[in-house]
C-alpha cells in the first residue's frame, strides 16, 4: 500500500467524507486539503499527523505544501500550507486572489498584506504567526490548537 493509500484509509477510519475516494496522486490530495471541507477536516482531527506528512513531504512540495522546509520565503501564492520546521516570510499584494495560510504541527509565519489582499490564515496546531497588513487589506486569523505538535 502506498503513502496516499494509507492516507486514504486512516481519513475514513476518522469520519472522512466520500471525497477521499477520489484522491489518486499527490496534487488531488493537496487539492481536497486545502478544499473547505478538507481545511474543516484537518482542523478538527489534527490530521495528518506530522509522521505522515514526513512521508509525503517531497510529493507535495510542488503544490505549496512546506514540510520541515526551514526558513522560505513565499510570495502571492493563493494556497500554502506550513508544517513542522518550516517558518515562512509570506508577502501578500493586490487583489488577484483569497489568499489561504495554513500551519500545522509546530510551522510559523510572518505575514505581510498590502495593497487590498484579502487573506485567510487558519493556525491549526502551528507557532506563531506575525501579522503585517496595511489599513486596505483583510486579514481573517483562526487560532485552534488540538492538542501535540
Amino acid at each position: 500500500m502506498n503513502h496516499i493509500d494509507n492516507i486514504k484509509t486512516e481519513a475514513l477510519s476518522i469520519g472522512a467524507c466520500a471525497k477521499i475516494e477520489d484522491v489518486a496522486d499527490y496534487e488531488s490530495l493537496v487539492n481536497l486539503f486545502f478544499s473547505p471541507q478538507g481545511r474543516e477536516f484537518c482542523r478538527n482531527n489534527n490530521c495528518p499527523s506530522l509522521e505522515v506528512f514526513r512521508k509525503i513531504k517531497d510529493g507535495v512540495r510542488p503544490y505549496r505544501v512546506f514540510v520541515d522546509a526551514g526558513d522560505i520565503e513565499v510570495y502571492n501564492e493563493p494556497y500554502i500550507a506550513l508544517v513542522g520546521d518550516t517558518h515562512a516570510k509570506i508577502k501578500i499584494r493586490g487583489v488577484d486572489s483569497l489568499y489561504h495560510i495554513l500551519l500545522m504541527h509546530g510551522a510559523t509565519a510572518d505575514v505581510r498584506a498590502r495593497h487590498y489582499a484579502v487573506v485567510s490564515i487558519e493556525n491549526i496546531s502551528g507557532g506563531d504567526v506575525a501579522i503585517d497588513n496595511d489599513k486596505t487589506t483583510k486579514v481573517h486569523y483562526e487560532h485552534q490548537s488540538n492538542g501535540s505538535h
